[in-house]
């Protein structure tokens, strides 16, 4: 190309580019009207009962116990045992399915996790067992 051609379209281009810039326009913002009203409050209908009566005054007191009791468990060993056990899970789903190792570690590892979880929980604190038994012998 020679340096007329490359002038020509250089200056076409930046043309356009200019006049399509120059070309756009916004409307004025129009004025604010303001925050609107509200919608008027619908006509009050009786909540359906989805999830039963409310629990007993005894069952929300066995729950709290239960609660307060793993917590405790939790705090006194079920991280540890949570994280010893998928260790153990793992290593034991990888090597015993060796051929397939992949599943067997994907297995492995969140029931050892599980496991380990229950065991620690039940020697960080002896009473989360009794709790959870209580809990579930409220009526």
């Amino acid at each position: 190309m020679n340096v007329m051609k490359k002038s020509a379209a250089s200056v076409l281009v930046a043309a356009t580019v200019t006049l399509g810039a120059g070309t756009a326009h916004a409307d004025p913002m129009a004025a604010d009207p303001g925050i609107p009203a509200p919608p008027p409050p619908a006509p009050a209908m009786p909540m359906p009962d989805l999830f039963g009566p409310p629990p007993s005054p005894e069952k929300q007191a066995a729950l709290e116990n239960m609660l307060n009791e793993l917590g405790m468990g939790w705090a006194n060993g079920g991280a540890a045992g949570t994280a010893i056990g998928a260790l153990i899970g793992l290593g034991v789903g990888c090597v015993s399915m060796f051929p397939g190792s992949l599943a067997g570690c994907i297995i492995g590892s969140p029931l050892g996790a599980v496991t380990g979880a229950v065991v620690g929980i039940g020697q960080g604190n002896p009473n989360a067992q009794q709790a959870i038994d209580e809990y579930l012998n409220t009526p």
